[in-house]
């Protein structure tokens, strides 16, 4: 049998479409092989089954706007809530630190420095009379002693310093005096003028009650004695005239008390020859005359 025009072809049912193709061979075919492998039995045809309609894949590139001009590269970009963290830090830091500040500056602050004034005292003498004259002194103070030993003892050391001190015995106890003025603020200057030279003093005014008439010409002469020697020690002017304080002594009469006198009258006398710090000491003791 000759097959070498014979036409080869397949049969391929598509969507329940059957569509043949034939194939024309160049070469004819030996005889003797199995015509098995040309022609395709029905039975071992299958069906194509192809979808309707093609899903298109999806795009992984995202096309992004076009701009026409190009846009410069951020090298970063903040979050919001790096931020907050940011502001609060901040804002809890200086918070701190005000507060310290306060703190510290409520701590460093010093109350200013009050020197506090003695309080006017009234001393008794040990015997007084009916009729005695209430005298106002204004004092530097050198200290007060329980006995009268330590008492002369710091007496003697400013003594040899040149300066005036003396003892008195008010009640049970020493005090020691260096100086006396016409009033407290010109005590007080008297007092600095000691603590430049190191002494450790005080200015207070005290009251006696002297054994001395209320009329008599003693205690102005004793005040104006000290205003003016207390001045020469502080190097300041005053009005009292020592001439007419010399013609005062001449109506002193300290009935009994010829020594109180006397220590006034000394007083004027160096007061005359610019001694300021003899004639307090002179001061001290008439104090001690009137008030024993």
């Amino acid at each position: 049998m000759d097959k070498s025009n014979q036409e080869n072809g397949f049969t391929i049912k598509i969507n329940g479409q059957e569509k043949s193709f034939k194939e024309h061979s160049a070469a004819p075919i030996e005889e003797g092989r199995t015509e098995a492998a040309a022609v395709e039995s029905p039975d071992e045809s299958f069906d194509w089954v192809l979808p309707n309609e093609i899903i298109p894949a999806p795009n992984s590139k995202k096309k992004g706007k076009i701009h026409p001009y190009p846009q410069p590269r951020r090298p970063w970009k903040l979050k919001t809530p790096f931020i907050l963290a940011i502001v609060a830090i901040v804002v809890g830091t200086s918070l701190g630190v005000l507060a310290i500040r306060t703190i510290t500056a409520e701590q460093t602050v010093t109350p200013p420095i009050e020197v506090e004034e003695e309080t006017p005292a009234v001393v008794p003498p040990v015997e007084q009379t009916s009729k005695g004259a209430t005298v106002q002194t204004f004092l530097v103070q050198g200290g007060v002693f329980s006995t009268e030993e330590a008492a002369k003892e710091v007496q003697a050391t400013l003594q040899a310093k040149k300066l005036p001190a003396e003892v008195f015995k008010m009640e049970n106890e020493y005090y020691l005096f260096l100086g006396v003025a016409e009033s407290l603020a010109a005590t007080k200057e008297l007092a600095l003028e000691y603590k430049t030279q190191d002494v450790d003093v005080f200015w207070k005014e005290i009251r006696f009650k002297a054994k001395i008439a209320e009329d008599d010409a003693a205690v102005d002469v004793y005040s104006s004695l000290a205003e003016l020697s207390a001045a020469k020690l502080r190097n300041t002017d005053s009005s009292v005239d020592l001439q007419q304080v010399t013609k005062q002594l001449n109506g002193v009469q300290l009935s009994g008390n010829k020594e109180g006198k006397k220590r006034l009258m000394e007083a004027s006398e160096l007061l005359q020859k610019n001694q300021a710090s003899e004639a307090q000491e002179k001061l001290l003791l008439f104090l001690q005359t009137i008030v024993s």
